[in-house]
Order: C-alpha cells, then structure tokens, then sequence
C-alpha cells in the first residue's frame, strides 16, 4: 500500500502538521504516530520491511500502522482540494441568511436554542455554521453532538461545540448514522473507560491528554483497569512519582510481549513479595472470569479473539 511522502527540507529541522498530530492523537494509535515520525525523519519510506525493522514493528502492525496513516492523510488531500485550510469567517448578513434560507441549519439552530436554553449569539451561529457548512457535518449530527454534550456535561459552551465537530469532522463522523454508531459505541465503553481512569487516580469527568492516551491505549489493545493499575505501581516503584509516560511505556512492553492480563503479565514478570506487600495483596489477582463484570467479561473475550486471529494470520 503507497504512503504518500512527506516533502521535508533538506537540513535537520523537521516539521510536523499540527492538524495531522491531532488526528494520531485522536485515534490514538501509538503505531501509526510511531510511523508518522519515522516518515519526518526519512522524508518517506523506500522499504516497508526495513521500515519495520527499524521501528521494532511486526508485519501485520506495520500494514495496520500504514492503513491508518493512510486514512488520515487521504481525507486531508481531498478536503485541501475543495476548500482552504481556516474556516470561512462569515459575516452576519451571511449567517442571517443561512438560517433564514436552509430550513436544515435552521433545524440546527433551534435544537441548538432548546439545548442551550437561550437566543443563540452571532459567536454562537458561527461555530455551528462552520460545523455544517465547512467541516461537512450533517444536520442531523450536530444534533446529535449536542444533544450529547448536554447529557455528558450538563452545560455546553462553545468551546466543547467547537472541538467536538472538529475531532467528528477528522474521524469521518459526519452523518446521523455514523454519530450515532459513534456515540453508541462511546457509550458501551464508558464503563470501562471509568475504571481505567479510576485504575490512573483519575478523574473520569476530567481526565488529562496524557490519561485520555493511556486509557485510549489500554482499550484498543485490550488491558483490563487491573493490568493498568498494575502498570502506575510498577511505575511508582520504579520512578519514585507517578509518570503516565512511564506507564505507557509498561503496556506497550507487556503488549509487545503477548501478555495483557494481570495473570498473563505476573506469570511473566513475577511481583516480588514486598510489592504484593505494598500493594497490600499476598498473591498478584487474576484476571479471570469469575472476577469480572459481565461487559467486562464480554470484552476481553472479544480482544483474546481478535488477538487470536491476528496470530492465525501470521
């Protein structure tokens, strides 16, 4: 699969597109970043295999790291095309007639009015104009964000309207049926992304960019909150304070290693009896079916299948 070189001057300064890293963090795919860089370094990459050498990277995590770049960079090339980078600033004559003439903007204003409780400002108009008219968000979806904003945070402010559409816009989230799959989606996994959280000495309501990594790391490759619990006290043992870069670095090892579970990763790497001690248990505790939730249960069987078939695969 062809990746589209990055043109880089020719000295040791590297330049790296703000949008496109916000995208890698918003997938959170620590492969795919990995890989972004190794193309900044390179200008491109001439040899997939000795590309994948040189970032530790199997084959099968090198294509997936590939696909999504790709992914990311495609939608980017295209929406460069058809329209500039900053958003148009609209005047209020054009915002006015926006709503007044396209009756579904106008359906977005007044779901927007309800949500809010109040007269919408001209601030206001033009950040849910440039979601439907510049990012590409259908009606129907900004309804949807903001009906979600209002039942995740009670109060929505423009910032949170902003950054939502704009991270939508970048994952492809732009119709009713792709938010509400998305949305579906986030709220199968907010249990478990609580206890995550929780497992970091987090605040799940507030959690920051660095814990919104790790979780989005533990999830995609299939850590249960004990295993990440298990990861800050190595970490504190280990570095003295806590480090959440630290702590990423434990699970990107143990996922490299094959072990996930907090069984799998002390049969590997043992606790010590003054660790258990400390962690005030004799016995590292399994992760094992009869110690789970039923969602919880129900998602490492489907991260053990999917791990199961990638070795099949091979």
């Amino acid at each position: 699969m062809p990746l589209i070189n990055v043109q880089l001057p020719e000295n040791e300064l590297r330049v790296a597109r703000c949008d496109m890293l916000d995208k890698l963090i918003a997938v959170g795919d620590g492969d795919a970043a990995l890989l972004y860089l190794y193309i900044l370094r390179n200008g491109g990459v001439e040899d997939g295999k000795q590309a994948a050498r040189a970032l530790h990277l199997s084959g099968e995590r090198y294509e997936r790291a590939l696909f999504t770049l790709n992914n990311l960079t495609a939608p980017a090339a295209a929406q460069d095309a058809d329209k500039p980078d900053e958003a148009p600033h609209y005047t209020a004559d054009e915002l006015r007639r926006a709503r007044l003439d396209d009756h579904k903007f106008s359906a977005v204003c007044q779901a927007a009015e309800q949500t809010l409780g109040r007269t919408l400002t001209e601030g206001q108009l033009r950040c849910l104009l440039t979601a439907y008219d510049h990012l590409g968000l259908e009606a129907g979806a900004i309804i949807e964000l903001l009906a979600w904003l209002k039942s995740e945070r009670g109060t929505v402010r423009l910032a949170d309207i902003r950054r939502e559409a704009n991270q939508w816009a970048d994952m492809g989230v732009v119709s009713v049926q792709a938010a509400q799959q998305y949305l579906a989606r986030r709220a199968d996994e907010k249990p478990l992304n609580e206890a995550l959280y929780k497992a970091m000495d987090a605040d799940p309501a507030q959690p920051s960019p660095k814990e919104q990594r790790v979780c989005r790391f533990a999830l995609a490759h299939g850590f249960p909150p004990e295993a990440v619990a298990l990861a800050v006290r190595r970490t504190g043992r280990q570095q003295g304070h806590k480090s959440l870069d630290y702590t990423l670095g434990i699970l990107r090892r143990w996922d490299a290693a094959g072990v996930h579970t907090v069984s799998e990763i002390t049969a590997l790497e043992p606790e010590t009896g003054a660790a258990r001690q400390a962690a005030g248990q004799m016995a590292a505790q399994p992760t094992d079916g009869a110690t789970l939730a039923a969602w919880e249960q129900e998602w490492l069987e489907q991260k053990r299948e999917i791990r199961r078939r990638r070795q099949e695969a091979e």
